[in-house]
């Protein structure tokens, strides 16, 4: 008698190592498109999932306890941001074996920020209680390559298979280890043939914006995967068109795939579930945008914008400003135009690890969305406005058009002048906002989260049951 040939779901395997080393916080960014795959295989039992061991450089299969704070994560199970303090002191540091075994300088962070009373990533308690949990990450650590190792001691002397995955297997590797140099040789001993998602190309071709390493990985990984050669997704055409250029002008290499667009195309949180208010704002009229804090997001010309407008119009008409996002190297540049401005006292308001429930209340109240980022692979901010009914003003970058759908409003990213009298008119004749909020009710075509995983799912299935030629065909633009 012979075993029947696994099913393509036992082929098709997703790897969650950042969505893991993330922990129990709001996702952003990439963590939030990692998770909306990995929520909607988990619901579907479409995929496994599997771990990336930078100490012994495997991949591996999740243990029960692993599986188990994947779960606690991508379910949000965490206690919510009115909690009393102990309770979610204790839920940061649920699972915590798993958080010492997949640690990176995020746990710490995470963690020494729930120690310090969530109020914020900074002071004397933060920083301490964050050098004492990275002692003990160190010393996890320790234990962990002693362990590891004496594993695969066992392994060499009794001469055991390390490869685990069914003939044909593939594995979306986590945009946190896609640059790691061990990793083919941990995809060849798994059985795992890679498949990536590419969400933008800013390291590379927008360098001075990234650190030299940063740059130089994303230089290696783009050079391994168009010579290896392995399919890639990209996030948007705007990213497939930029991955398609930098192969015929700086790699070279034949690739023989047809680059597979999954748009995000929606927002990456679902719309019609319940909402919570952000505390300060009900009743209050703002704009809001929400990114990461990063230099080419521009947040410090939308303060500098908000600063001439109070001004130019009278404070009294003029919406607040709602900047929601994980802090990065543009916050010292928001806290000196504050400073230069004191007319805004009270008037803009910085957020950061707010929950989606917030995060889907402040879409559906806002009076109007930004989003001046001069560099994106999409631009969340824009779709996620656009899926509640919000109408953005965005920057003139290709993927911003097309997340926007050319629905909205496009100014020049980092053109002061343009941004500061194009809000202007639309703060001083409130019916402009009103026709541009029904445009998006008549004509943005809104996806959905689900749609999204489901296309990198179907097309992970279709490479697990036909091979990697699929690629030569399956890749076409998805419609």
């Amino acid at each position: 008698m012979t075993n029947s040939a696994p099913d393509v779901a036992e082929k098709v395997w997703i790897d969650v190592t950042g969505i893991v080393r993330w922990g129990a916080q709001p996702p952003t960014g990439i963590q939030r498109v990692e998770a909306t795959i990995c929520r909607h295989a988990m619901e579907t039992a479409a995929a496994g999932f599997v771990l990336f061991d930078t100490v012994s450089n495997r991949y591996r299969r999740l243990s029960k306890s692993e599986a188990a704070f994947l779960d606690y994560v991508l379910k949000g199970r965490w206690p919510s941001d009115g909690a009393p303090y102990l309770e979610r002191l204790k839920g940061a540091f649920a699972h915590l074996p798993v958080q010492l075994s997949h640690q990176d300088n995020e746990t710490a962070r995470r963690l020494a920020y729930a120690v310090s009373g969530f109020s914020r990533r900074s002071g004397a308690v933060f920083s301490i209680a964050k050098l004492v949990l990275r002692l003990l990450l160190w010393l996890c650590l320790a234990i962990r390559i002693v362990w590891v190792w004496l594993a695969i001691g066992v392994r060499l002397v009794t001469g055991r298979s390390e490869k685990w995955a069914p003939d044909g297997a593939v594995v979306l590797v986590s945009h946190e280890v896609a640059r790691n140099r061990f990793l083919n040789g941990a995809q060849k001993r798994a059985g795992l043939a890679a498949v990536h998602i590419v969400h933008d190309l800013i390291p590379v071709m927008q360098s001075r914006l990234t650190s030299k390493r940063f740059t130089g990985g994303m230089r290696m990984f783009l050079d391994r995967i168009f010579r290896a050669p392995e399919p890639i997704i990209a996030v948007s055409e705007a990213t497939r068109n930029d991955l398609i250029a930098w192969n015929r002008d700086v790699v070279g290499a034949a690739y023989p795939y047809r680059i597979k667009v999954c748009p995000l195309s929606s927002a990456l949180v679902s719309t019609d579930r319940d909402s919570d208010p952000v505390p300060g704002l009900s009743g209050r009229p703002f704009a809001v945008f929400c990114s990461t804090f990063d230099i080419r997001k521009n947040h410090h010309l939308l303060v500098a914008v908000w600063a001439w407008l109070a001004r130019n119009i009278g404070i009294e008409r003029l919406p607040d400003l709602v900047l929601i996002g994980r802090r990065g190297n543009a916050s010292g540049l928001v806290q000196d135009e504050l400073a230069k401005a004191p007319e805004l006292a009270g008037r803009v308001h910085i957020l950061s690890g707010i929950s989606d429930r917030q995060l889907r209340w402040a879409y559906q109240n806002a009076y109007l969305g930004l989003f001046p980022s001069s560099a994106e692979g999409w631009g969340l901010g824009v779709s996620e406005c656009l899926a509640n009914g919000l109408p953005v003003v965005h920057a003139d970058v290709p993927s911003l058009r097309e997340a926007a759908q050319d629905l909205m409003p496009v100014l020049p990213a980092g053109d002061f002048d343009a941004w500061a009298s194009t809000l202007k008119d639309l703060f001083e004749n409130a019916p402009k906002v009103e026709a541009l909020r029904q445009v998006v009710a008549e004509r943005y075509d809104q996806g959905t989260p689900e749609g999204f995983a489901g296309c990198v799912i179907d097309y992970l299935k279709v490479l697990a049951e036909r091979g990697f030629d699929a690629a030569r065909e399956e890749g076409k633009p998805a419609a």
